[in-house]
Parts: C-alpha cells; sequence; structure tokens
C-alpha cells in the first residue's frame, strides 16, 4: 500500500505554489506536528494569510479540506499501515502483527505506569466513592470502555450506568443531582459532543471525572483530570494500546472505590460473586 506523501510534495512544489499558499506551506513545513492540533484560522494567521488561502493551498495538494491535509499530513510523519497500526506493515504475517500489537500493548502500559499521576487517581476514587449515583459517559471507541467501567462500578452500592448516546448523556446531566459524578473516557479530549456534555454537567454543578489526553480541552475543564498520553496518533490510526490503558485505569479506580468504601463493598463484591457462580456450569472436580 503507498501513501502519497504530503510533506514531500509540499517540499518539491512550494516554489511553485502562488506566493501567500508557498507561505502557509513553509509555516507547515516548519511544525508538521503543530500542524495537526491547529485549526484554519490559527494557521492562517501564523502564515498572514487568510482562511481561504489556507483552504486553496490544501486543494492545490489534492485534498478537499483541512481535515482531510491533516489526516495526509499525519500519514507523512508515521510509518506503519493507515488506519490499522502505527507499526504494522502490509506484509507482515499473523505472527509479525501480532506480536507487534502485543509488544504495543505491553509499551503502552508501561509508560502510563511510569507517566501516571496517582495523586489524580485518588481524587477520582475519592468523587466516585462519595458519589450518589455515577454517570459513565464515553462516544466511539470509548463507548466500549464506558460500558466497561459501568459493569465494574456497578457491584458498589452506587447507583451507575453507562451513557454512550449524547443526547442521552445531557438528558441524564440535565435531570442529575448536585451529588452526581459524571465520569468521562475520551481518548483525544478534542471530541465537540464529549465537551458539551462536559459544559452541561458542570454548568449543572456536578462533579466530572475524565480519563483523557493531556492538554486537551476536556483535561482543562474536567474537575479531577486522570491523564493518558495516547499511544496512537488518533487522526490516522484506530485507538488499540490506548484503550487497553484505559482499561486499566478503570480497573485502578474500581479498586481504589473498593478500598474507599471498605467492607460493605467487599461483602457485596463477595454477594455477586455468589450468585455469578450459580449461572456457570462447572468444571471437572467442581460441585454441581
Amino acid at each position: 500500500m503507498i501513501v502519497d506523501n504530503l510533506i514531500n510534495r509540499l517540499r518539491t512544489e512550494m516554489a511553485e505554489l502562488p506566493r501567500k499558499e508557498s507561505a502557509v506551506a513553509q509555516v507547515v513545513l516548519k511544525d508538521p506536528e503543530g500542524t495537526l492540533n491547529t485549526t484554519v484560522a490559527a494557521l492562517a494567521e501564523r502564515a498572514g494569510v487568510s482562511q481561504p488561502t489556507v483552504l486553496r493551498l490544501c486543494r492545490s495538494v489534492g485534498c478537499d479540506g483541512f481535515p482531510e491535509f491533516k489526516v495526509k499530513l499525519a500519514q507523512s510523519l508515521v510509518s506503519g499501515l493507515p488506519f490499522v497500526g502505527a507499526t504494522v506493515t502490509p506484509d507482515d504475517t499473523p505472527a509479525q502483527y501480532t506480536a507487534k500489537i502485543l509488544d504495543g500493548a505491553m509499551a503502552a502500559l508501561g509508560e502510563a505506569r511510569r507517566r501516571l499521576d496517582t495523586a489524580s487517581i485518588g481524587a477520582a476514587v475519592t468523587a466516585l466513592a462519595g458519589a450518589h449515583q455515577i454517570l459513565v459517559f464515553g462516544v466511539g471507541g470509548s463507548a466500549a470502555t464506558a460500558q466497561d467501567a459501568a459493569h465494574k462500578l456497578a457491584r458498589f452500592p452506587i447507583p451507575c450506568r453507562a451513557l454512550t448516546d449524547p443526547i442521552a448523556a445531557l438528558m441524564a446531566v440535565e435531570t442529575a443531582r448536585w451529588q452526581d459524578v459524571l465520569l468521562i473516557v475520551s481518548n483525544t479530549g478534542r471530541t465537540k459532543l464529549v465537551n458539551e456534555v462536559n459544559a452541561a454537567a458542570r454548568k449543572a454543578r456536578l462533579h466530572t471525572v475524565a480519563i483523557t489526553a493531556p492538554g486537551s480541552p476536556l483535561a482543562r475543564e474536567a474537575s479531577v483530570a486522570v491523564l493518558v498520553e495516547p499511544a496512537e496518533n488518533a487522526e490516522i490510526f484506530t485507538p488499540m494500546a490506548s484503550r487497553l490503558v484505559h482499561l486499566a485505569i478503570v480497573d485502578a479506580l474500581a479498586t481504589g472505590v473498593a478500598l474507599k468504601l471498605g467492607p460493605e463493598a467487599v461483602d457485596r463484591l463477595a454477594r455477586i460473586k455468589a450468585v455469578l457462580r450459580t449461572t456457570r456450569i462447572p468444571g471437572d472436580g467442581e460441585a454441581g
């Protein structure tokens, strides 16, 4: 699979571009990583041109608009198979790509362990353990993590439910009590719908806990932010290792809540385990 390298194209065609479009290209080439996290307006200001000029440059290099421009720029900055995995190549064997995925997951978990601010874990646990109700919200790839979090937290004597529809989340926030806590999972922290739900929750004076990327709008606006650097470039790759890190953090939060609530939570977990055992077919040597 051959991916058109946008950076090389900008370099080779910059001299032939109109002067103002060339100025935009120079800014992009000077800081391509920063361009991935900027807006049309900000890029235009840095280049000293109008926003339409930025869009004209996008079309000049074969992109329909700025979002596609950023996707192709991201492709130029990373190796791997776009939209699949950063370390995977098209000719990998099952043994090779399986090993790469597992190695990447282990590396991401190790990096998260080294960099995680455990004080934020403690603050999040305090908020969750003291909640009247816990609402867990996530969309897209984070929806499954939100459901997993609700599944684990629902075992405690605190009402808990997962919300994966933004409209349902807004409705839940509007009808929530001020003692309720909204737990948000977002890999990038830049999804508009997620930030809108967080803003609505904060307006309703709810405490919000976010598992999200550092420096993101969600990280800045949440009451407590558990920060996790994305293991993949979300502009071009599907989050894999990042999702596993989020799931591990959910386990840490659930463990913290169990310890915070004390014997009552442990007794409740024991009763749940006893009920679950009755739903399983006994293995060899086990009682029926």
